[in-house]
């Protein structure tokens, strides 16, 4: 599909968003490096969790050095209602001690004045860094024009239609920009990703549904197919989950169980081991009496036989 059907799809698309998310934007004038914990807070998440996250990184952590200087536990603890906790922390982390091994200080402004290639470049140095992350970066910090989309994201423009199903979200970022003008990319990011996060939509929406869906996400037919989930998401009814807290606990029985069984075995094989040996003794010692009784008899009698012939 040509660059300008794939905008006006997207202008259509967009239409519909705003009405139900409506088309105003999170307010991002935070410096670089702070923009970048921010990223790894937002990534396959919703912008409220990550407000929450990075507002408790800041009110937990006193600066962004104790942040660098804190073990991956610590932080992964300031993150609540969103996954992989480790591997976030293990990013922002990772990326305050590159620039500080760096430039002995947390300073990295000066990435706003450089092209968006040189810009790209030192960002990718941090090795840690998602896609995601980079690009979030560029777009909000830098100016860049480039669509940060997350796993989630690109679940999300796939089933629009926007992306092939075999689309990775770093090949995604790419492939979206001649879509969007640079105007509305911001705008546009912010909307897709309320679409990929609206909890009334995970069902179709989230990366295994997309993965195991028989249709064709066709562009052309997006709008009305994202009408219709609207529609059908309202008078859906939530799933709900099964608690599993009762696993461990069976689990702790099963393994108590089979070992006092054992040790009762072992006590009683010994017991009976024991035992056993002291019988035969006891018997023995009965049958050489009874011989030693029986030789006494057959003696006295043979004397007393010898007796009585020698008085007759």
């Amino acid at each position: 599909m040509k660059a300008s059907a794939k905008q006006a799809g997207v202008k259509k698309l967009v239409t519909l968003l705003k009405k139900r998310y409506g088309k105003s934007l999170p307010k991002n004038d935070r410096p670089v490096l702070e923009t970048i914990v921010y990223a790894a807070c937002l990534e396959n998440t919703t912008s409220a969790v990550a407000d929450e996250n990075y507002a408790r990184l800041s009110d937990v952590f006193h600066d962004l050095n104790e942040i660098r200087v804190s073990s991956i536990s610590e932080l992964a603890s300031a993150f609540t209602g969103a996954d992989d906790a480790e591997r976030r922390a293990l990013k922002i982390r990772s990326s305050l001690q590159y620039i500080f091994e760096k430039n002995f200080q947390f300073e990295f402004e000066a990435i706003k004045k450089k092209t968006h290639d040189l810009a790209n470049k030192h960002l990718g140095r941090m090795k840690e860094l998602s896609a995601f992350v980079k690009s979030y970066t560029l777009q909000a910090a830098v100016g860049s024009h480039i669509l940060p989309i997350d796993d989630r994201m690109c679940a999300a423009a796939i089933w629009l239609g926007l992306l092939d199903l075999s689309t990775k979200p770093a090949k995604g970022i790419d492939l979206l920009k001649p879509a969007v003008r640079k105007p509305d990319a911001p705008l546009f990011c912010h909307l897709l990703r309320c679409l990929a996060t609206d909890e009334k939509l995970t069902y179709a929406l989230d990366p295994d549904s997309v993965a195991d869906a028989e249709e064709d996400f066709d562009l052309t037919t997006a709008p009305d197919r994202l009408a219709k989930l609207f529609i059908e998401s309202a008078t859906r009814k939530p799933t709900k989950k099964k608690p599993a807290s009762k696993k461990p606990a069976a689990k702790k029985i099963t393994h108590k169980k089979p070992a006092a069984k054992k040790t009762v075995k072992r006590a009683a094989s010994k017991a009976v081991s024991k035992k056993k040996p002291a019988k035969k003794k006891v018997a023995v010692k009965k049958v050489v009496k009874k011989t030693l009784k029986k030789k006494v008899a057959v003696k006295k009698k043979a004397t007393k036989k010898k007796t009585g012939r020698g008085k007759k």
